[in-house]
């Protein structure tokens, strides 16, 4: 066996056993490039114009001292436009408790309750959203991503003509043909970002899965290595007795952290205000700027004093080469710092990648298909059948009954924010199931067309449900409600195009 057949033989089975879990995580990755917006939607969010940011810390810090004087620390996430809300939390003895504010009143959200667009978050790197299995999510999500890594690079060796196949598409060719032609152009076409992302994801974990080089290096604690990385000190303890003390205007903090970051001409927002051990004489602000406004997360928190409001520690030129690079990574995989062209770009990529590995997923099936057609098939091959089916098919269709449970369980029933995973995770089971109990052609079509009617039925229930018009959506420049109609609406066509393509196929007597 050559050194390229090796390596065939490597992405092949690299590529297939984590296959089902790597189209999980890109495809939830993808729809995490507008995770805001899924957010907004799901809350049925209107777009409003943001009071500044000085009125929207006072409103947080109203609520907070109101709902929450006893609590060790407090947080206050900024919106950066696309998501009109503002989110606080308090910590307490048992974990934060957090709450989602309206910026122009201070009141809490009026919308139903829903995980909203954190849901498809947490599935992307940790699988499952919940607090048992989110720490195995993220070593499986890891593992997965080092096996992404070996088959890019396997892949790259195999193609002998690589820039001849970013140009080679035969749709029309023999099965098996159709489907190389299309994995190596999606592959290929979009390798760079493979890539990036795949480097990224680990370095985002590379604590969790590696962490000897730090836990040897800074032998007082972890602390240390993120006071290094932020370029921030952890707070020591006061000095003296700590007596209770009115916190400062937080609205005069937020203006003098944005001038201060803006001294050298960049225009950058507050992101979050961590206050700690608020209404004493120890407590501590720290600021950090917005993620949109920069591509790198760079040291440039502000610390400031909780009760005379005077800056106390600057961490702007702080931390080495290594943060950078850490925070530039960080910046690339999350893409928060992306305006819309460049996000769609993103998504345009993400689900290249998506495609990329579906398409490789039905190839080795299609390859390894017996002649004597369906009846032929070995146990291990209807399986990998009945998973392409239930994943490839059903994921996207989950995310489907997901949107379509947010609009149509009642707004007030209880426990709401629990049944949208579930419906989630049931419309996954179901098309699992189907898969196991038909992968052939006739399965896959029946699959497709049942992905379709449910991408097809949310944008209809959005506007049954809320009553809102569509044309005076577009008028008013509502982009979230007309941008995630016309993602449903072309969702829906994609799948039934591929049933009907399949179809055709099967009345030519040839195979999928």
């Amino acid at each position: 066996m050559s050194f390229r057949q090796k390596m065939s033989w490597l992405h092949t089975w690299a590529g297939l056993v984590v296959g089902w879990l790597l189209f999980a995580i890109f495809l939830t990755g993808t729809a995490c490039y507008f995770r805001p917006e899924i957010s907004a939607w799901m809350h049925r969010l209107a777009p409003i114009t943001l009071p500044d940011q000085p009125t929207q810390a006072r409103l947080a810090a109203a609520w907070l001292q109101a709902e929450a004087p006893d609590a060790v620390s407090w947080l206050i996430d900024f919106s950066d436009g696309r998501e009109p809300v503002l989110k606080v939390a308090a910590g307490r003895p048992h974990g934060y408790v957090a709450q989602r504010l309206d910026p122009v009143t201070g009141a809490p959200e009026a919308g139903p309750e829903t995980v909203g667009g954190d849901f498809l978050f947490y599935v992307h790197f940790t699988l499952i959203m919940s607090d048992w299995g989110r720490i195995l999510g993220r070593y499986l999500v890891g593992i997965c991503a080092m096996i992404m890594g070996v088959a890019i690079v396997t892949g790259v060796i195999v193609h002998k003509r690589i820039f001849k196949d970013a140009f080679t598409f035969r749709p029309r060719a023999a099965a098996q043909r159709a489907w190389l032609d299309g994995h190596n152009l999606l592959g290929v076409m979009s390798l760079p970002f493979h890539l990036m992302i795949t480097w990224s994801g680990l370095i985002t974990l590379m604590l969790l899965y590696m962490p000897w080089a730090v836990d040897a290096g800074y032998p007082g604690g972890r602390a240390g290595y993120a006071a290094d990385l932020d370029g921030i000190a952890a707070a020591g303890a006061p000095a003296g007795p700590v007596q209770p003390a009115a916190l400062t205007d937080l609205g005069q903090v937020v203006a003098a952290a944005s001038a201060a970051w803006s001294a050298d001409g960049r225009d950058i927002r507050v992101g979050r205000i961590e206050v700690d051990r608020p209404g004493t004489t120890a407590a501590r602000l720290t600021l950090t700027p917005q993620d949109a406004d920069q591509l790198a997360r760079l040291p440039e928190a502000l610390v400031f004093d909780g009760t005379t409001g005077r800056l106390i520690a600057d961490g702007r030129g702080q931390g080495g080469a290594v943060a950078a690079v850490h925070h530039t990574l960080y910046g690339l995989h999350l893409a928060r710092f992306a305006g819309l062209p460049l996000r769609w770009l993103f998504f345009a990529a993400g689900l290249a990648g998506t495609a990329m590995i579906a398409t490789g997923l039905v190839l080795w099936s299609v390859k390894r298909r017996p002649k004597t057609g369906a009846a032929g098939r070995g146990r291990g091959h209807r399986l990998v059948d009945a998973l392409n089916i239930g994943c490839l098919v059903g994921l996207p269709a989950a995310i489907a009954g997901q949107f379509l449970a947010n609009r149509l369980l009642p707004a007030d029933i209880a426990g709401r924010a629990v049944l949208e995973p579930a419906a989630f995770y049931l419309v996954w089971l179901a098309f699992l199931l189907a898969g196991a109990w038909r992968s052939d052609g006739s399965g896959w079509m029946r699959a497709l067309v049942a992905a379709a009617l449910l991408w097809a039925a949310v944008p209809v229930a959005d506007v049954l449900v809320t009553g809102r018009d569509p044309l005076g959506a577009l008028a008013a420049g509502d982009r979230v409600f007309w941008g995630l109609q016309l993602a449903c609406l072309v969702m829906a066509l994609a799948l039934g195009r591929l049933a009907m393509i399949l179809r055709a196929r099967s009345r030519r007597g040839g195979a999928a």
